[in-house]
């Protein structure tokens, strides 16, 4: 079975220059000489949100040099067209050996007047889209308006007497980020529970993003050396304002898994690059409501490394990239969940497709609890991470420990309830095998039940997460 996904969109548009057209008054002024652009959208293996709905062709003059706004037209689909994959319209433009066509589909409706406006290619560069009028307030469902793309094509000649065929790139605005989940061959069940707390939180997204950049197919982004000056568009680098969304499972009946990958959640995310090198300010999944014989879990991940198509060479994840599924396949094992992450093309692709994991990371167990002052727990952890080339340590290290109340909430760093818990490591850093203490310090006295520590623990680009409860 595949999923319906557009492939790429196209347009196809032929270049037709004509004689310069006459007033109206019968004077004899020439206008200048005028050309048509006959433009044709095709939509390939689209689902409903990849429909086009309106497109805005912006047509500059001079592009490279001193750009003119030549036209900037909105068309958008009669009702009879509401859902059209394919549809034709005729552009009417100045002949110019140097120009630049922008073209935006499916504009937020909200950004329609400021698009309407826009006389130079810097207002498209700097125009940010706000996710929520675009997307469902939880991210995971775009709005009837369809999903935003755009492209810009450079270097087109228009000239009288010559037709000349062009082809344009367009892209998403944004990234889609899917959780897939299996159960393990030698665990009886594995399920996605109907309690309230069956859940998948997408942590540290963003509320914005830039609306038009070019596209690497194009050759209007990404460029080096002497075609750096064809780059059209920016990459936004926040270092704060993140959100978190989250998608609630709502079925009456529990989900079961099986041994073949389900798509359980997707989330729309902006594209960005991330503004420092470790895990802070990365996408994190948060799942909870699992259960498996061994009881209830949750599990988080960060969307650290992935596979890319193709399955060569893991590469170190350091932006988010519009047009891209990020796709994290978790498999519910006895005692852990362990995850395979890839980059995709969004595109059609096989929902069997499995990314074989390279490494593995284990705790003996990931759910503990604590009751008293002085009570220790501990755990064994192996890797077969042994590489230090790849951007991250070797072996088995700890990393950060977040704590929140019994409602989960995070708490800050000033409020109480926090630093209660102590975890030694036995060994040192970069050994394959280690042992982890957990140890309840005597502030757990004020720690209201209920209460609990996240605390994660690292090898390589693979993180588990060890839920510690004050019961």
């Amino acid at each position: 079975m595949k999923s319906k996904m557009l492939h790429i969109v196209w347009i196809l548009f032929f270049l037709v220059a004509c004689i310069g057209e006459r007033s109206e008054d019968g004077g004899g002024e020439s206008l200048g000489s005028r050309g048509k652009i006959d433009v044709e959208i095709l939509v390939r293996g689209a689902d409903e949100h990849d429909f086009v709905r309106t497109v805005r062709f912006v047509v500059f003059d001079d592009a490279s040099v001193s750009p003119t706004l030549d036209i900037n037209e909105l068309v958008a689909l009669g009702d009879e067209e509401r859902d059209a994959t394919r549809f034709k319209t005729t552009l009417e433009v100045k002949t110019n050996p140097d120009k630049m066509l922008v073209v935006v589909v499916n504009e937020p409706q909200v950004m329609t007047s400021v698009l309407n406006a826009v006389i130079a290619p810097e207002q498209l560069e700097e125009m940010l889209f706000r996710m929520d009028d675009t997307f469902s307030f939880d991210h995971v469902q775009p709005l009837m308006s369809g999903i935003p793309m755009s492209g810009v094509k450079r270097k087109i000649v228009v000239e009288e007497n010559v037709t000349t065929n062009e082809k344009i790139t367009i892209e998403r605005a944004v990234a889609r980020v899917e959780l897939w989940l299996k159960k393990a061959d030698e665990i009886a069940f594995a399920r996605l529970s109907t309690s309230m707390n069956s859940r998948v939180l997408l942590e540290n997204t963003y509320g914005k993003g830039y609306l038009v950049t070019g596209t690497e197919a194009d050759k209007t982004r990404f460029q080096t050396g002497l075609e750096i000056e064809n780059n059209f568009g920016y990459i936004q680098t926040p270092t704060s304002g993140f959100e978190h969304v989250i998608w609630n499972y709502r079925d009456a009946n529990v989900l079961e898994l099986s041994d073949a990958p389900q798509r359980i959640c997707m989330f729309y995310t902006p594209e960005r690059t991330y503004e420092v090198a470790d895990d802070r300010n990365k996408l994190f999944l948060d799942i909870r409501g699992l259960s498996s014989p061994e009881g209830e879990r949750g599990i988080r991940t960060a969307l650290t490394e992935f596979i890319p198509e193709g399955g060569s060479s893991p590469r170190v994840i350091t932006e988010i990239r519009r047009n891209n599924i990020y796709r994290i396949i978790g498999t519910v094992k006895e005692k852990t969940v362990q995850f395979e992450q890839a980059v995709l093309p969004w595109t059609e692709v096989e929902q069997g497709t499995i990314i074989d994991p390279q490494y593995y990371l284990r705790v003996s167990r990931d759910v503990l609890h604590v009751g008293r002052v002085g009570d220790v727990v501990s755990i064994s952890v192996e890797t077969n991470y042994n590489r230090s080339d790849r951007g991250f340590p070797k072996g088995v290290r700890l990393g950060e420990i977040s704590y929140y109340d019994k409602d989960d909430r995070p708490l800050e760093t000033t409020a109480g309830g926090r630093d209660w818990l102590v975890v030694n490591m036995s060994g040192t850093d970069g050994d394959l095998s280690r042992n982890a203490e957990f140890i309840a310090k005597a502030s757990l006295g004020s720690v209201p039940a209920g209460y609990y520590a996240l605390v994660e623990i690292k090898a390589g680009n693979l993180i588990k997460i060890i839920r510690v409860t004050r019961s």
